[in-house]
């Protein structure tokens, strides 16, 4: 009886921890991880240098957004603590979770913009994603401090996202 309950306790606080992690954490870390390792042959993962050569090669496009680009300037400086976690064989979730989040927290703060358009309820939305919304058009919210205003705020500043 005293095993199944802490085998019942040990579940619980598994289930808890996994119900509190973030569905987007690290999204664009392993976005950019993960076009990095498209972008090898499997021959060319295995060797740390050409690793680093396609991180590099990723990096100097043209085409990245504002998050790839600051997600490549947070990896540059330390391009072998991502490229040998590759090597190992190491799927993108788990070199930004596992490796990268433990050298700099900033790695998985980035994150793409919420999502808007023309239904958005913002009501419906956590003060932390409005809050990102405003950050994002540029718009800052002085003496916001309940909810109710930063909705407001978002609703008055529609206009910014077309």
């Amino acid at each position: 009886m005293v095993r199944f309950v802490a085998l019942l306790l040990v579940c619980l606080a598994t289930a808890a921890a996994a119900k509190k992690a973030d569905p987007k954490e690290c999204e664009v870390c392993i976005k950019v991880v993960g076009d990095i390792l498209e972008g090898l042959d499997k021959a060319d993962r295995k060797d740390t240098g050409l690793v680093e050569a396609g991180i590099s090669g990723y990096c100097g496009k043209d085409s990245l957004n504002r998050q790839e680009r600051k997600l490549c300037y947070l990896i540059d400086p330390i391009k072998r603590k991502v490229s040998t976690p590759i090597t190992f064989g190491m799927t993108a979730a788990e070199v930004c979770k596992r490796k990268l989040k433990k050298e700099s927290a900033d790695i998985c703060a980035v994150k793409y913009p919420v999502k808007v358009d023309d239904n958005t309820d913002y009501s419906k939305m956590r003060v932390k994603h409005l809050k990102q919304l405003l950050a994002d058009r540029g718009v800052s919210c002085k003496g916001c401090i309940e909810k109710s205003e930063f909705v407001k705020r978002a609703e008055e500043t529609r206009h910014l996202d077309l």
